[in-house]
């Protein structure tokens, strides 16, 4: 959503010298409207404009838009991030897609199938799990606790989740499975190749699930 954005966050490197390659960054706000600045937005698999390149040409930024101490833009960055991680990991994604395929499922008569009422019920306790997982999370935010780098399990869980349960929903749809546009099923209507583009960016951003794999090894599991 680069395109509707007013300001873009940055850790730039302030001190090039600095010991360490996470120290020397600093957290600089810039004005996304300024000469220099060129958004380019990505066209997707389901036709929408929501991802974007961002490119800058001598762009400038003020003293006044430091946030926080300079060459300290890393410790802000990580708890940013872990704020991030604890919103793209809610529950809700994967709870919506649930309920979007049960009622897929049963105007389809998918039910009476023994092999879907497996596989849907090992998606279904997955995000039951992740929700409980996620109440845990949210307990030490409300306690005014510093979430540690295990929160990277919520967003691996609840993408992996939502993409299983969009690829579940094609095989219901069968041969309609690769139809463009919403699929009529009783009063309601769903379209099942939509959420199936949907899901397949959401391991991607916010960190791809490679790089929260790795912070786990080696934050928390000590690899």
């Amino acid at each position: 959503m680069a395109h509707d954005a007013t300001h873009i966050f940055m850790l730039v490197r302030t001190d090039p010298d600095a010991p360490k390659k996470q120290q020397g960054i600093s957290f600089v706000l810039a004005d996304m409207d300024q000469t220099g600045v060129d958004v380019r937005t990505i066209t997707t698999l389901a036709g929408e404009t929501e991802f974007c390149e961002v490119f800058f040409d001598n762009a400038r930024a003020p003293r006044a838009n430091l946030v926080g101490e300079i060459n300290k833009g890393w410790s802000m960055a990580k708890a940013l991030l872990s704020f991030e991680r604890i919103f793209i990991g809610s529950p809700g994604l994967a709870q919506n897609a649930l309920g979007q395929l049960e009622t897929f499922a049963r105007g389809r008569g998918a039910f009476d199938d023994p092999v879907f009422r497996d596989h849907y019920a090992e998606v279904a306790l997955d995000v039951e799990d992740h929700a409980a997982l996620y109440s845990y999370f949210a307990d030490q935010l409300k306690r005014g606790e510093t979430l540690g780098a295990d929160v990277s399990m919520l967003k691996i869980w609840v993408t992996e989740t939502y993409q299983r349960i969009s690829e579940l929903m094609i095989e219901v749809a069968g041969p309609d499975g690769g139809s463009i546009g919403p699929l009529q099923v009783g009063n309601v209507s769903v379209d099942v190749l939509a959420s199936f583009y949907k899901a397949r960016p959401t391991t991607i951003y916010g960190g791809s699930n490679e790089i929260q794999r790795n912070i786990l090894s080696k934050a928390v599991l000590g690899l």
